[in-house]
């Protein structure tokens, strides 16, 4: 004799079988769906502008079933060549590269506005959902400008296209991801030059004027100007440096 409990569970079962049947006899592959979200994961988990912390969990794993159901077509080959434990692994390690090369850029921004708060001794920081750690005042609207860009030039097809296209083997997505990040590196470096050498030269010109004002102690006047310069550098080369972000975010991923 069946028990209640025993038979619910044996109605939930039949109804889920139901359902899959269904949506496999309307056209939707549900491993190839799978497999879809196992790639799209690393994106809606990493990259700034899908959101992070500021979105429930909820919401960017529906976020990522709807770019995986974009993709899901066009991966159906590699549903049906590897076992199931490695096509998800495998279609996780496709992703992550994806979503590195996405986030850098919009990291970078980040990192290019604590450059210009460190130089100029401003260690302050601000608590934003969208952006992990702890940003600093002017890493905060570098790092927003850089997730509009991304958004409002197409950032997201990209991603969806990246996503969609044949796999690679894991070595070569653990090249690409280290490729990324050091690029990341690199690049930020090089767009928040223009402010860390000028930097060098407002230290140069203020430890000269104290050292000729000696021994008058002149530190308190020194430091808000020094902090003064280098916003006044910030903002003369802000237009070339939004410019290189929005150039660099508009060639990833790639």
């Amino acid at each position: 004799m069946v028990d209640g409990g025993n038979a619910c569970k044996m109605e939930d079962s039949g109804l889920i079988a139901a359902l899959v049947a269904e949506l496999e006899r309307s056209g939707l592959d549900l491993r190839a769906l799978g497999l879809g979200w196992a790639r799209v994961a690393p994106v809606v988990a990493i990259v700034p502008a899908f959101g992070l912390r500021a979105l429930p969990t909820v919401v960017r794993a529906f976020m990522g079933l709807c770019l995986a159901a974009c993709i899901a077509p066009a991966i159906r080959a590699d549903a049906t060549q590897l076992p199931w434990a490695w096509a998800i692994v495998v279609a996780f390690l496709h992703g992550l590269p994806v979503a590195i090369a996405a986030a850098v850029p919009l990291w970078a921004a980040t990192m290019i506005g604590g450059a210009v708060d460190a130089v100029r001794g401003a260690s302050d920081t601000v608590a934003m959902p969208v952006i992990e750690g702890k940003p600093t005042l002017f890493g905060v609207p570098l790092a927003l400008l850089a997730s509009t860009i991304f958004l409002t030039t197409g950032g997201p097809a990209r991603v969806v296209q990246a996503l969609a296209s044949p796999s690679l083997s894991p070595d070569l997505s653990l090249l690409r991801v280290a490729w990324n990040l050091s690029a990341g590196i690199q690049i930020a470096i090089s767009v928040a030059a223009p402010v860390l050498a000028a930097s060098i030269v407002v230290e140069s010109s203020t430890a000269l004027l104290a050292r000729s004002a000696a021994p008058a102690q002149i530190q308190s006047l020194v430091a808000p100007l020094r902090s003064f310069g280098i916003l006044a550098v910030a903002a003369f080369a802000l237009d070339r440096m939004i410019r290189l972000i929005a150039l660099w975010i508009g060639n990833t991923p790639g």
